[in-house]
């Protein structure tokens, strides 16, 4: 499965033929299914390269039925409740509610972000994508989701902005580790360094991309993050401040 599919660069450059193509023919992965969080372009961007070379792929997400990529892949919705098993590991979609896609054009694209669940019952993930203070706040708010939101590793929702990761919301889930997915020096400040002190307070460990490069983490090792700019490093390679 693949969790988004990073942003496009330019019209003939994208995640998905510069990153995702390469890595996923080095592994030799087939993908079942490509779940997109919202239509932001710069977690869409790379997902038609992925889905015209993975034919055999299904399309989970919550764009809208007008997407150019439906015209690649018919998209199924999104919607909390759903739930599937593969391989002893169980799959959850916590939000959005059904009733939130009624809303659109109203609500702005990161507030129908896709949030998984992903567990084998010892360890669990949480992947949010750009979901902001108002989808934390309801998923508190409901019993059932709040007692799922416990987990080893978590997305930062919004690439850590300061709309999201409510002191509430992390107290609920209380990751181990927070991967922060944010562009090096990015135009938007993310992430913010408040968000960031709200995980050191609770002792979380944080893996940034820019320092970590593509991060690796196996529930077999659920103590451990492998950072590939460090594991992999080439001589020429330096730190980033």
């Amino acid at each position: 499965m693949l969790f988004d599919a990073g942003p496009r660069y330019s019209l003939e450059s994208d995640a998905g033929n510069r990153v995702l193509l390469p890595l996923l023919k080095a592994l030799d992965v087939q993908l079942d299914t490509v779940v997109l969080s919202h239509r932001d372009t710069d977690h869409v961007g790379g997902a038609a390269a992925v889905l015209m070379m993975q034919p055999q792929a299904a399309l989970l997400s919550s764009i809208d039925p007008q997407h150019a990529l439906q015209q690649l892949r018919q998209s199924s919705r999104c919607e909390a409740g759903q739930r599937w098993v593969w391989d002893g590991v169980d799959f959850e979609v916590l939000q959005p509610p059904a009733g939130a896609y009624e809303q659109q054009p109203a609500l702005k694209a990161n507030a129908l972000s896709c949030v998984l669940r992903i567990s084998n019952g010892r360890q669990t993930a949480l992947l949010t994508g750009d979901i902001e203070a108002p989808q934390e706040l309801q998923m508190l708010g409901d019993p059932y989701t709040a007692s799922k939101l416990r987990a080893d590793v978590l997305l930062v929702p919004h690439h850590g902005s300061k709309t999201s990761s409510t002191p509430e919301f992390l107290q609920a889930v209380q990751p181990r580790h927070a991967l922060v997915q944010a562009g090096y020096r990015n135009r938007y400040g993310h992430p913010a360094a408040p968000v960031l002190d709200r995980y050191v307070a609770l002792g979380t460990h944080l893996v940034l991309s820019p320092r970590c490069g593509a991060a690796r983490w196996r529930s077999a090792e659920p103590q451990n993050v492998a950072c590939m700019r460090e594991d992999e490093r080439h001589y020429w390679a330096h730190d980033v401040p």
